[in-house]
């Protein structure tokens, strides 16, 4: 059954990719190069050009020889953030981004092409980006969040047209209400997982791991960019580098409990829902080999039968999307990483073999990919809509890490 997977993926990659005639584009905008959707034309509802999901199925693109395809979706990334100067949550919105992974979307595609000259086309684009994460997002703490530049009435209609009806938010609430917190729960979107208990309904006020972990990740790159591109620059971005780090392990490693977890800069103190987002710290080389050892020790707090759930398990379930017991492909793929990175072989192939096991069995039954699944049960998740059958995360993600088992088999 493996290999039906890898065939399905085979035959379907083309089914996800789209070319925009000219004035069809989603949103009003044509994209200038073909790119990606997570779904299939004509089965599910994201048929267009999202940010952070493109990130893991560009790694499947690599692993399936359709680097021409990766590039023209970092293509149009670069001419997103030359238009709107940042990369939007997903094309034709203009009040927020998302993670920002195009970064190693640069790097892994470099990589594994040996495509050396693109660097120069995308090394302003990832300097205005970030550009755009340590200004527009900045904190007291020297730290970044996750934000939005809508205006009221904006964050008003985003808890109109979401809240009320995903998290049963009351719809009499007052006109100031929802502004307020409309706006936190937008900035939740931004970071890709609207929505969390992470952030206690408050993102605004928090610094999350993956952010500072991302940014992290693009001052060391922009430090060999300077020194390879001859910005003459490179002190500033080892200095960047070298501060991000202490402060994250100043605010974002909670000695006590052994993880790293978002910081409430507001209230000073640790976000009390640990995820599997803390595992960005080591995907990132942040870590210490004490914290890892520490993050490793904590893993039963997320791993379950039939995979590894993104957040540890409530006292009471709220029901969000990500919450426990919620396998989301993207932060199975981090945490896998992460694990590696320090040399946990044995837990990174157990989690990632869970991860292939269930999309096998479900599979099986429905003949599809899922965008999320239940640790507990193996199942398509629930959560506050149905998921969605996927080509995207949940087939760049199957491939990698395939592909990893596989070479720690041989």
């Amino acid at each position: 059954m493996r290999q039906d997977i890898l065939s399905y993926i085979e035959a379907n990659w083309e089914s996800s990719i789209y070319r925009d005639a000219p004035g069809a584009g989603f949103g009003g905008v044509d994209l200038p190069f073909p790119y990606t959707s997570p779904c299939i034309k004509g089965k599910g509802k994201f048929y267009y050009f999202f940010y952070w999901d493109t990130y893991f199925t560009n790694a499947g693109l690599l692993r399936s020889g359709r680097a021409a395809i990766a590039k023209a979706n970092i293509q149009n990334m670069l001419w997103l953030i030359k238009r709107q100067g940042y990369m939007p949550n997903y094309i034709g919105l203009y009040n927020r981004s998302q993670a920002p992974y195009l970064c190693r979307m640069v790097k892994e595609y470099i990589a594994a092409t040996g495509d050396c000259d693109f660097l120069a086309e995308c090394a302003d684009g990832l300097r205005q980006e970030y550009h755009f994460w340590t200004t527009a997002r900045f904190t007291p703490v020297g730290l970044n969040r996750y934000g939005h530049h809508d205006t009221a009435e904006g964050c008003e209609g985003f808890y109109n047209q979401y809240l009320i009806d995903r998290l049963k938010f009351s719809p009499a609430a007052s006109s100031e209400e929802k502004v307020h917190v409309g706006g936190h729960y937008m900035a939740e979107a931004e970071s890709g997982c609207d929505f969390t208990p992470r952030f206690e309904g408050r993102c605004l006020d928090y610094c999350p791991v993956e952010l500072n972990a991302l940014l992290y990740e693009y001052e060391v790159y922009l430090l060999d960019v300077s020194e390879s591109l001859g910005w003459g620059d490179a002190a500033l971005w080892k200095n960047r580098a070298a501060q991000r780090h202490e402060r994250m392990n100043r605010y974002l490693w909670n000695e006590k409990s052994g993880l790293f977890l978002d910081y409430d800069f507001v209230n000073g103190k640790s976000s009390p829902a640990p995820s599997l987002a803390g595992f960005n710290a080591l995907a990132a080389g942040l870590a210490s080999e004490e914290q890892a050892a520490r993050m490793v020790a904590n893993l039963p707090l997320f791993e379950r039968e039939h995979g590894i759930s993104c957040a540890a398990e409530p006292e009471q379930r709220r029901g969000f999307q990500w919450d426990y017991p919620n396998v989301w492909p993207p932060l199975v793929y981090i945490t896998v990483e992460g694990l590696r990175r320090y040399g946990y072989e044995k837990e990174a192939r157990r989690i990632a073999g869970k991860y292939i096991q269930t999309a096998i069995l479900l599979f099986e039954k429905t003949g599809q990919l899922w965008e999320k699944t239940d640790a507990e049960t193996g199942e398509v998740a629930g959560g506050e809509y149905e998921a969605a059958p996927m080509m995207g995360w949940s087939a760049g993600v199957f491939l990698t890490l395939h592909e990893y088992v596989q070479s720690t088999c041989d």
